[in-house]
Parts: structure tokens; C-alpha cells; sequence
């Protein structure tokens, strides 16, 4: 194995602990409460590693949320590269169940620290998003504007019907959430118009 290969292991090994440990502790207390040292130790690592990989706990914060929702949306998508149906409901449901998971580990989150986790999600979504749309071609493709907005209504829509779908239907799958949010998309004209553009079936 080559030496870089060997650090690239190591790096995302180390990152992994404290990512597992950064989460272990927010389901025991609030993201205030918790210090470089409890992370550290939980991660049994020195904090002069910490360090070594993030310049506070904002920073550790920001990438453990947009990478295990990013994990998450990985390993659910059939077809990691364009903007399908089938890929718009595994953002659905992947949204639900994400947000469902996360509360369930950060309880002692106030709303500050919640609108900072929904920013990290919301910045992976409209990246996987855009990336999804760069891929396609018509007329939709190929006027940034028209992308940007799709992109912005899609993930706010997804965004938004997650959180009612936890305020009103708790106990509901994301499935459910799917057969109930992918209509409402397919009849809004510009986000119809780009699925028809982007499907490669």
C-alpha cells in the first residue's frame, strides 16, 4: 500500500472515532456542554489529534452531520448520478429518516444547534442536487437559473415536509412520506419538466 494511501486511511479512521464519539455525547448532553477533552477522550485520542483534524468543535460538528447524512444518502441511492425518480424518493426518505435518527441522538440539542445540524444537511442536499441536474441535458440543463431554482424548491420541499411529517405523523415511514411528497413534486411544472429532461430511462 502506498504511504499516501496508508495517511488517507488513517485520516478518515481517526475521524471516524471522533465523529462516533462527537455523537455518542451529544445523545448524553447539550453541544455547549461538550469539550475538545470530552471528545477526545471519548474518541481515545489526544487532543493534540483532535486538532490535527479539526480547528474546533464547530468544524467537527458541521462535517460529522454532513457525512453521516451523506453515508446514509450513499448507500440508499439506486444511481448515484442523475436526477431520477426513484433517486427523489430516496432523498425523501432518507431526509426523514435522517432527521428521525438525529433527534433521537441529540436531545439536549436547543434550536440553535438543530438549525446548525439542518444547515450541514441542507448544504449536502443541494450539492447532491445540483450535481444530479449537471448531469442532464435539455433545455433545463443548460440555464443555470432554471437548476438553481429546481434545486432550491426540491430540497426546501423535502425539508419541509420531513418536519411536518414529524410534528403530525411521528410514527410514519419514510415510504409513506414518499408516496405522499413525490406527487406534489411531479406536479410542480418545472420539476416535472427537468425529471422528464434528466431520467436516462
Amino acid at each position: 500500500m502506498a504511504a499516501e494511501e496508508r495517511i488517507d486511511l488513517r485520516v478518515r479512521r481517526t475521524r471516524k472515532l471522533l465523529q462516533d464519539a462527537f455523537l455518542q455525547l451529544m445523545a448524553q448532553k447539550s453541544f455547549q456542554s461538550i469539550t475538545v477533552q470530552d471528545i477526545s477522550a471519548a474518541a481515545m485520542v489526544n487532543r493534540s489529534t483532535f486538532y490535527d483534524h479539526f480547528v474546533d468543535k464547530y468544524a467537527l460538528m458541521e462535517w460529522a452531520v454532513s457525512e453521516t447524512f451523506r453515508e446514509q444518502l450513499m448507500a440508499r441511492l439506486p444511481d448515484t448520478d442523475h436526477y431520477t425518480v426513484e433517486n427523489l424518493r430516496a432523498l425523501i426518505m432518507t431526509m426523514w429518516e435522517y432527521f428521525g435518527g438525529l433527534h433521537g441522538q441529540c436531545q439536549s440539542a436547543d434550536e440553535q444547534e438543530r438549525m446548525l445540524f439542518q444547515s450541514q444537511v441542507m448544504n449536502v442536499v443541494i450539492k447532491v442536487l445540483s450535481d444530479w441536474l449537471a448531469t442532464g441535458s435539455g433545455p433545463g440543463a443548460e440555464d443555470p437559473i432554471t437548476r438553481e431554482l429546481a434545486v432550491a424548491v426540491t430540497s426546501w420541499a423535502i425539508y419541509g415536509a420531513s418536519q411536518y411529517w414529524a410534528e403530525k405523523n411521528p410514527q410514519g415511514t419514510g415510504e409513506e412520506l414518499a408516496d405522499r411528497v413525490f406527487p406534489i413534486l411531479q406536479g410542480m411544472p418545472q420539476t416535472a419538466c427537468l425529471l422528464r429532461e434528466n431520467d436516462p430511462s
